[in-house]
């Protein structure tokens, strides 16, 4: 008799949470009714939505491009669970939402996996916050103090062409590792002022706490869009968390013995040194600097590395125009390269073009989110209110065949011709993100990247047999690949 109470009850329970639930989602969906009755709305299954077509990683960017098909239209609504989010790649709204100050916030959801203790620096920092923070460490990325770097920006990028030049003769290797490795130094060179010795312990941890740490901070991404983002918070992921950031506590205690002792390099303001100016002038507590400077290693390095492998990879399925590359390269430098100098940069607008292109198809960051502080008009006659996130794929908006042609999915250099750029929307490429919460570290990031890949194709030819329409992209922290294709390189003589 009790059991059969006991199912009763079981039951009752069940149905009330449902019915509970249930109503708070008809109130969600009334709440929203002004904005999705006004733009195409895809609500898939109650309580999930559309956050199945998301699991599978490796068809994510193919539904994503589906569902805006789907709309008819370049914006539309999304439901992930029991949360709507605006998709847009027109090109008018995006210039509107990433230049409006209502969209200054960063979209809750979708940068959830930030929020780690970790990396929840400028990144995800709200409006206010983000502002003050900006401000303290924009001297840093400032053009005299990036043009001050140019010789650790050259001391590695020629280690990396020499570490890829070991595995000349071998076959087809991997080289991202080398590119990673070789990234992660110059981060913690310039923004630390320590430089990470190869071959040691600890260099071995830190790559390996690194690597752990953002394909941890993916999965999580994934599992927050469905109230599932427990199930990343795993025994490891807590384990090197920690072990980071009692790495960058260690580093910042030596800082300041430096700072102590007065050894500063005056040509030269390390993120680390601005931080601790800011902490003394009351700008940052000591929690503020621990989580700018690790994030701003992390941004720098996940994004540096990935668009460098990106671009050589590229440039390796496409031998031809390698080779038009090479020329340009060594007619600026005929007898090879001892320093790259900021005036050289200038003078190699194809290898501009290649970068441009082969970043469009693989953009470092795939999509941005922004939220509504107010309630605020997203188009003619769509109001939104507070609170809403906009997604912007940026991957699929770099392949939308209404803007760059029936040839998007092609890597093809001439997109970026000056007269082609003219015909485009100027929110149609946004590679760094726009307007004023963009990608902060952008000249850091083209000019080391230019200066990596000047000295690797000087030197090296890279080629592999896996196929560009192979390619498949994941989603992790930065866009990342299924398989990372292996690569053959060669030592040119001239």
């Amino acid at each position: 008799m009790s059991a059969l109470i006991g199912i009763e009850t079981l039951i009752i329970t069940v149905i009330i949470l449902i019915l509970s639930a249930s109503w708070r989602l008809y109130q969600t969906r009334k709440y929203y009714r002004n904005v999705t009755s006004k733009l195409p709305t895809l609500y898939g299954i109650p309580f999930v939505g559309q956050a199945y077509q998301f699991l599978d990683l490796n068809k994510l960017y193919h539904n994503i491009s589906l569902n805006i098909d789907t709309f008819k239209k370049l914006t539309g609504c999304i439901w992930i669970a029991n949360t709507p989010f605006v998709v847009t790649v027109d090109p008018e709204v995006i210039k509107h939402v990433t230049n409006s100050p209502v969209f200054l916030n960063k979209a809750t959801d979708l940068y959830k996996h930030f929020h780690n203790g970790v990396i929840n620096g400028i990144i995800v920092s709200p409006a206010k916050k983000w502002k003050t923070n900006r401000k303290a460490i924009t001297p840093f990325l400032a053009h005299n103090n990036i043009m001050a770097f140019f010789s650790y920006f050259n001391e590695n990028a020629i280690n990396m062409k020499n570490r890829l030049a070991e595995l000349a003769g071998q076959g087809e290797q991997d080289i991202f590792t080398i590119i990673k490795e070789c990234g992660l130094q110059l981060s913690f060179l310039t923004i630390m002022g320590i430089k990470m010795e190869e071959g040691t312990e600890t260099y071995r941890e830190i790559v390996q706490a690194f690597n752990v740490i953002i394909d941890l901070m993916a999965k999580n991404s994934i599992y927050s869009s469905v109230g599932l983002g427990f199930l990343s918070n795993t025994p490891q992921y807590r384990r090197y968390r920690e072990y980071l950031r009692d790495l960058v506590r260690s580093l910042i205690k030596k800082n300041l013995s430096r700072e102590a002792k007065n050894h500063f390099e005056e040509d030269k303001q390390m993120m680390i040194d601005l931080a601790l100016k800011s902490m003394r002038q009351g700008i940052f507590s000591e929690k503020d600097v621990e989580i700018e400077c690790f994030t701003m290693i992390a941004a720098s390095y996940e994004t540096s590395v990935s668009a460098a492998y990106t671009c050589l990879m590229t440039l390796a399925m496409h031998p031809e125009i390698q080779e038009r590359v090479f020329q340009e390269i060594r007619s600026v430098f005929p007898d090879g390269i001892t320093a790259v100098e900021y005036d050289d940069l200038k003078k190699l607008p194809y290898l501009d073009m290649c970068i441009a292109d082969a970043l469009r198809l693989a953009p470092p960051i795939p999509y941005i989110g922004r939220e509504a502080i107010h309630d605020t008009e997203l188009c003619p006659g769509v109001i939104l209110p507070k609170n809403m996130q906009v997604v912007i794929p940026i991957y699929e908006l770099h392949r939308r065949k209404e803007i760059w042609g029936p040839n998007a999915n092609r890597f093809n250099p001439d997109n970026f011709l000056p007269e082609n750029i003219a015909k485009r929307h100027p929110s149609a490429y946004m590679l760094f993100s726009k307007g004023a919460r963009n990608c902060i570290g952008f000249r850091y990031a083209e000019i080391s990247l230019r200066i990596i890949l000047l000295h690797a194709i000087r030197n090296l030819k890279f080629s592999t047999t896996f196929k560009f329409e192979d390619i498949v992209h994941q989603p992790k922290v930065t866009l990342s690949y299924q398989i990372e294709p292996p690569i053959s390189i060669e030592i040119r003589e001239n």
